[in-house]
């Protein structure tokens, strides 16, 4: 059975308007059209829908019944065409983003107040976790994108190049080399490390080796969130080499973010979504407003959102 669309508003207009003439007025269409497009269906169903006469067009017993049926599927059409509309328009949907804890309560924090300005009536849910757990998360369905620093993808989740964000140094304000307007890897040496990313520091290690194979990090350390890292970097337990929108923790935990040179360290920073999976058009309307705020620097960003993260 072929039945289309076309035959069935062609069948239900008819029925409402009581004949094809009036009918084909409604649907913008020659009587003869409408008449071919109910006779086609009739013999798609082997039903007669309508007794014709000279003068009316009156629904058989097996239209009337046939007619809620039709009808039905007409308004289930109607309603996935307005919702349709309302997702490619943003007036409805779900934005399921994933990204690293500090990037989400800091710079990621404006860009979604600006996403939820321009488009109130979509949902947003934020997961937040270490960078280790973006791709896991794109992966499993948990997020439709993710954005953090390079992480191995695998085939199933691909990614694609968004901003090199600049690391700083930071040092409890009590440190000797807090008041630096910048700091060289060398004035490093002896120092102790607090250390947030494992893949991170086997990157910097590797970085300082081929800038000079003298450089090392000591670490004293070892934690799993950034913010716990800032937070005993206040409390005197070492250094780290944080992201620049951090910099909005300096006053949380008495902390002092020192550029870092010779050599200055940058890391990419990525969009990741799974393999061949087109991005809805609220995640790919969040995408491009990530970029243009990556475009305009994030620093500035980072500084102006102030908020303390509840817990990891």
């Amino acid at each position: 059975m072929n039945i289309t669309l076309r035959q069935m508003r062609a069948f239900s207009t008819v029925a409402r308007a009581g004949s094809f003439t009036a009918a084909a007025r409604q649907l913008s269409l020659t009587q003869s059209a409408v008449s071919m497009l109910v006779q086609q269906l009739e013999e798609e169903v082997g039903l007669r829908l309508f007794d014709r006469s000279r003068n009316s067009v009156t629904l058989t017993e097996s239209g009337q019944q046939l007619l809620p049926l039709a009808r039905r599927m007409l308004d289930d059409l109607r309603q996935m065409e307005e919702g349709a509309s309302d997702l490619r328009t943003l007036r409805s949907g779900l934005l399921r983003v994933v990204a690293p804890q500090l990037l989400a309560c800091t710079w990621m924090a404006g860009v979604l107040a600006q996403f939820d300005t321009k488009f109130p009536d979509v949902g947003l849910r934020v997961l937040d976790g270490t960078a280790d757990d973006i791709v896991p998360a794109v992966r499993r369905g948990d997020a439709e994108i993710g954005f953090g620093p390079e992480r191995p993808t695998g085939e199933d989740v691909t990614r694609t190049f968004l901003m090199n964000m600049p690391m700083r140094l930071a040092c409890a304000a009590s440190h000797p080399l807090a008041n630096r307007t910048a700091v060289s890897w060398s004035d490093l040496r002896g120092e102790r490390w607090v250390i947030y990313s494992s893949d991170f520091n086997r990157y910097l290690e590797q970085l300082l080796h081929d800038y000079d194979a003298s450089l090392s990090i000591q670490t004293v350390t070892e934690v799993g969130y950034l913010t716990t890292a800032l937070a005993l970097v206040g409390a005197g337990l070492g250094v780290a080499a944080v992201p620049d929108y951090a910099y909005s923790f300096a006053g949380n935990f008495n902390l002092r973010f020192v550029p870092l040179r010779a050599p200055a360290i940058e890391r990419e920073f990525f969009v990741y979504q799974r393999r061949g999976m087109a991005l809805s058009p609220a995640a790919d309307a969040f995408t491009q407003l990530m970029k243009q705020s990556a475009r305009k620097g994030t620093a500035e960003v980072a500084a102006d959102i102030g908020t303390t993260p509840a817990g990891n």
